[in-house]
Order: C-alpha cells, then sequence, then structure tokens
C-alpha cells in the first residue's frame, strides 16, 4: 500500500502539472491519468475504468483562464490508484470496484480546486521578482523561479496526494470486506449510469440534431456490442 502510494504519487504531480503550469498537452486529462496510474501500478484496466468516470462526467468544465474548475486530474490519481491498490489486495469485480472509488473520492476534485488556489496564491509571490528578472534580462535567475514554480506546485501536490491515498486504500479495503456479493451488479449498473449522464450533460450544452443523433448511434452500437460480445 505504502509502496504503490509513493510510487503514484509523483507520477499524479507530474501529470497534474499539466492543467496549468506546463505543456497543457491533455495528458492531465482524467481518462489518460487514470490509465497511467493503472499501468505504473500494474493493472491498467481498473485506472481507465475510474478515469472514464472523471472525464465523461465533467468533461464539460475545462479549466480555461482564471476559472478554476473541479480538479478532476488530482481525484482522478488518487482515485485509480486507491482502486489498484485494493484490487490487488481483494478480488472484486472491476467496474464495481471503480465505482466505489470514484464515489468515495469524487470530493476530492474540489479538494483539489482548493490546490489550484493554492499554488496559484504561492506562486504569485514570485511573480514580482521573476518580472525584475526578465526585465534586467537575468537569464540564470528568470530559469531559477520557473523551476522554483514548478517544484512548489509539485510538491503541494505529492505531500496532499499521499496520504490520501494511503487512507483511502485503507478505508475502501475494509468497506469492500463488508460489501455483500449480491449488491455488486447493483454496483456495475450504476457504473454504467455515470457515463449516461456525463453525456447527457454534453447534449444539454448543445442541442443540435447531429449531436443528438450521434448520441443515439452510439448508445445504440454499444447495446448491441453489449448483447453480442
Amino acid at each position: 500500500m505504502f509502496k504503490e502510494a509513493f510510487l503514484a504519487g509523483p507520477i499524479g504531480s507530474l501529470l497534474w502539472l499539466d492543467r496549468y503550469q506546463i505543456g497543457q498537452l491533455m495528458i492531465s486529462r482524467p481518462i489518460v491519468v487514470g490509465s497511467i496510474i493503472g499501468a505504473v501500478l500494474g493493472d491498467i484496466a481498473t485506472g481507465l475504468a475510474v478515469g472514464v468516470l472523471f472525464e465523461v462526467l465533467w468533461l464539460r468544465r475545462p479549466p480555461i483562464g482564471g476559472f478554476i474548475a473541479p480538479d478532476v486530474t488530482f481525484a482522478s490519481t488518487v482515485s485509480a490508484s486507491i482502486a489498484v491498490i485494493v484490487r490487488s489486495q481483494q478480488h472484486f469485480d472491476v467496474l464495481a470496484l471503480a465505482l466505489l472509488s470514484f464515489m468515495l473520492c469524487m470530493p476530492l476534485a474540489f479538494l483539489g480546486s482548493k490546490l489550484d488556489l493554492l499554488v496559484r496564491l504561492c506562486l504569485g509571490k514570485m511573480a514580482i521578482p521573476s518580472a525584475e528578472a526578465i526585465v534586467e534580462r537575468d537569464s540564470p535567475k528568470v530559469a531559477l523561479f520557473f523551476a522554483l514554480s514548478l517544484i512548489t506546485a509539485f510538491l503541494i501536490c505529492f505531500v496532499t496526494q499521499v496520504p490520501i491515498i494511503i487512507i483511502g486504500a485503507f478505508v475502501l479495503n475494509n468497506f469492500i470486506k463488508i460489501w455483500p456479493q449480491s449488491l455488486v451488479e447493483g454496483l456495475k449498473f450504476a457504473y454504467l449510469a455515470v457515463p449516461t449522464l456525463g453525456a447527457l450533460d454534453m447534449l444539454a450544452g448543445n442541442l443540435e440534431r447531429s449531436s443528438l443523433t450521434y448520441f443515439l448511434i452510439g448508445l445504440v452500437a454499444t447495446i448491441c456490442c453489449y448483447l453480442i460480445f
């Protein structure tokens, strides 16, 4: 548990920097983060299953400009890590476990937005000396402030993530032990309901006929694949 947490923490923190600090290459999207965390911890299927839930549910709320969106990158890292750790210790259905981990960690998306604000405040204190270094064309000092900003953001995320992963894995592991097996099928069905809600939310923001058509085609195709395979 501790080994996995300290392994996932640095990876998740580096991916978290993609949200605002550096890159913005979309590798901070939940479906990517969940898959990478799952691959690193040896269970890509569980990580991907968690990432899909966060991705679809918050797809219409990207962090643009000064808007601090719910931090699904932070929540996805923690949730995927917890789910993979628990599944390595107990045999439990992937979709059911992904949903339980998602429900446990969903509030962390709002905690993560507070971390975003904290990072911005910390970096704001470096803004004036950084601007002065730019005016003076002091390249080494500019590079130093740039490195310090990345290290500060990384450490804030890492120090917050690791203990939450450890505690969350302990809580979910014990919760799974008392969960009735007869209700596992209910969790699997509920897992499929979350992406549906996300798709409906997307349609609510884009009620064009073509969007509705594509949604219905995808829904029918999914049902057919499920029935055939």
